[in-house]
């Protein structure tokens, strides 16, 4: 499940249009208001804390007034007040000068002084470093071959896959704390250098070994890298226009999902590909210069103007800030959770390479231990003077359903994606180049679709409703699946399937991501969606295994009954060999046995993944339904 977060994650965009002008709004997007976007601007809040400003800057906060909470109804969700009421105002949503932490203090403070300019500058900077990351994973995944060819080695491939997915995944934990409490610069500036440093090593590599330990580092680096890139997209964005804030981001896939395979075609003769390992290394750091500039020059005018602190001289080492250290991190609840959700991955990720009792037991075990760390971690952080993320927050109806449903929508599409463009080739005859065309259709169609859902997000200023009326259109594009992934099916039938599930998926991601980030403060964002990506990450594990394990149970057993006269050798080679099975022509008997094999194996795969899929409904409706246009998460010039 080689990252996830490319091939799967939906986020939405925006028009550039919006930027003059709005129909629902007489403030322009752009402009230095608070994030409440129908309400227009009151010129009086900054006023009353006192400003300066200079010419094409946004008002600046200096020593601004404490608040308190806003007053709505505090209902089932652990008392935390989640709704806004129009003339409220949210204590974390002080200016920078606040007792946040200084990443968060930082986010703040830049929103607060650089110009509406700088920002439209700074998202296109976001784009140009969003689209080094897509046509990065593009040319790595199709070198990938031509790597392990070389070294004449295939042994280690799945474990490098596991462990870099696991690592990837726990790993957000520590970046998101590291993010909130140091800043998003400077951890945007370590993760570009470590998956450089990783790419770099991929270069030199000589073994499947070291090649193995640099894609884990590249896969760490280049994950918090995307990761950090989101957040900064929430800092500068109100939440009404996030999900097409965030949508700038994804477009690039659009180009990078055909001229990747063709950039990589380069490379592939005579081990040129350590020549494109290394360009990647040297680009992604050039590429991501601009946007590290922009952020850290308005981090230093915002120091100029009073609005952060100097850095003062660190105290040295000592054991008490060392222990201070640790419970600012929350070392003990993020080691708790990071080591569940390694032991809840793992098993995921290795139970369809083994199936023998003894293997199962042990992952049974592994199992519940990790869920057991998982229980200790709630428990922990519900008595924890500084927790990686509130009890009330991470149990309110909208994060735990969102991560449910996250979770489920992973499992169900990795089940119904197992073996997909094998069987396009296998069952209706098309290319490798057709297949892989029509297995793109829900990276290219989300990144489409999600300009429409983020416009109706907008418009709306809700998003339940949209999440609700995805619901039968996912369900039902998995349930035609069991009718129309048949070898007698045309294959337009097909695509039509693959298209529901693109239209429905992609909405309900996109809404999950809204449904926790209305409901989290802004110095909670980056933990909050730090734990909804883990919840991606399981998903897809369990969706990976699930996939794995019925099509070893259900194709070699179907080519044994239908081609008997073959040996148990031969029958093994063609249930693992994709250029054996396409080796026969199409209307051999072989070949109609495999087709046969292969159509009861998908059917299986989509009935599981239909069943599944409806657990989304009771994710979805736990839901609290939130004008977002009433939360004021972010202040600031924003778009």
């Amino acid at each position: 499940m080689p990252e996830i977060h490319r091939h799967v994650r939906v986020v939405t965009s925006f028009n550039m249009q919006d930027f003059s002008n709005s129909s629902s709004s007489q403030t322009p997007l752009l402009s230095p208001a608070s994030s409440e976007s129908d309400d227009g601007y009151d010129d009086n809040v900054r006023g009353a804390y006192g400003s300066t400003s200079g010419k094409g800057d946004a008002a600046v906060t200096v020593n601004p007034r404490s608040h308190g909470d806003g007053g709505g109804d505090n209902d089932d969700d652990g008392g935390r007040d989640y709704d806004h009421d129009e003339d409220g105002e949210d204590e974390e949503h002080t200016s920078a000068g606040s007792s946040a932490p200084g990443g968060i203090q930082q986010a703040d403070a830049i929103n607060q002084v650089w110009s509406r300019a700088a920002l439209v500058t700074a998202y296109v900077f976001i784009i140009l470093c969003s689209f080094t990351h897509a046509l990065q994973w593009q040319i790595i995944f199709n070198l990938l071959p031509y790597v392990v060819s070389e070294f004449s080695s295939h042994s280690l491939i799945p474990t490098i896959a596991i462990v870099s997915n696991i690592l990837s995944g726990v790993l957000k934990l520590p970046v998101a704390k590291i993010i909130d409490s140091w800043g998003r610069p400077q951890g945007f500036a370590s993760t570009t250098l470590l998956a450089s440093f990783g790419l770099l090593l991929m270069s030199l590599c000589h073994n499947v070994q070291t090649y193995a330990a640099a894609h884990v580092i590249y896969s760490v680096g280049i994950s918090g890298f995307s990761y950090i890139l989101e957040i900064i997209v929430a800092d500068t964005s109100s939440l009404k226009n996030r999900s097409l804030a965030m949508a700038f981001s994804s477009t690039p896939y659009l180009i990078t999902t055909f001229i990747g395979p063709v950039i990589a075609s380069s490379f592939t003769d005579n081990g040129r590909w350590r020549w494109a390992f290394g360009a990647l290394s040297i680009a992604i750091i050039l590429l991501s210069l601009p946007l590290f500039y922009i952020l850290i020059l308005n981090m230093r005018k915002a120091k100029r103007l009073g609005l952060l602190q100097k850095s003062t001289k660190s105290e040295p080492w000592t054991r008490r800030k060392i222990h201070r250290i640790l419970v600012d991190f929350d070392a003990f609840g993020m080691l708790l959770l990071s080591a569940g959700m390694t032991l809840i991955l793992v098993p995921f990720s290795l139970t369809s390479q083994s199936t023998n009792s003894t293997s199962l037991n042990a992952y049974t075990v592994t199992l519940f231990l990790g869920f057991a760390f998982v229980i200790a971690f709630g428990f922990h952080e519900r008595s924890a003077n500084k927790p990686f993320i509130a009890f009330s927050l991470l149990c309110s109806r909208n994060v735990a359903g969102a991560c449910l449903l996250s979770a489920i929508v992973f499992v169900a599409y990795f089940a119904w994606d197992g073996y997909y463009t094998s069987y396009l080739q296998v069952v209706h005859g098309l290319s490798i180049t057709e297949a892989g065309l029509i297995g793109q259709i829900y990276s290219i169609g989300s990144s489409i679709w999600g300009l429409v859902v983020g416009y109706l997000i907008r418009r709306s200023d809700r998003f339940k409703w949209l999440a609700v009326a995805a619901l039968p259109v996912h369900i039902l594009g998995g349930a035609l699946m069991i009718i129309f992934r048949r070898p007698d099916s045309n294959i337009i039938l097909v695509i039509m399937c693959q298209v529901l599930l693109t239209v429905g998926g992609s909405t309900l991601v996109v809404c999950e991501q809204m449904a926790v980030m209305a409901v989290a403060k802004h110095a909670e964002l980056a933990s909050a969606v730090a734990i909804l990506s883990l919840a991606t990450y399981i998903g897809s594990a369990m969706g990976s295994s699930l996939s794995g394990a019925i099509w070893n149970s259900t194709l070699p057993g179907a080519l044994a009954a239908l081609l008997p006269d073959l040996s148990p050798i031969e029958l093994n080679h063609i249930a693992s060999d994709l250029k054996k099975q396409l080796s026969y022509p199409m209307g051999s008997p072989t070949r109609t046995a495999i087709i046969a094999a292969y159509a009861k194996s998908q059917v299986r795969m989509c009935v599981v993944g239909t069943l599944i899929s409806l657990l989304e409904i009771g994710a979805v409706l736990v839901w609290r339904d939130i004008r977002l246009s009433q939360s004021k998460q972010v202040t600031g010039t924003v778009f």
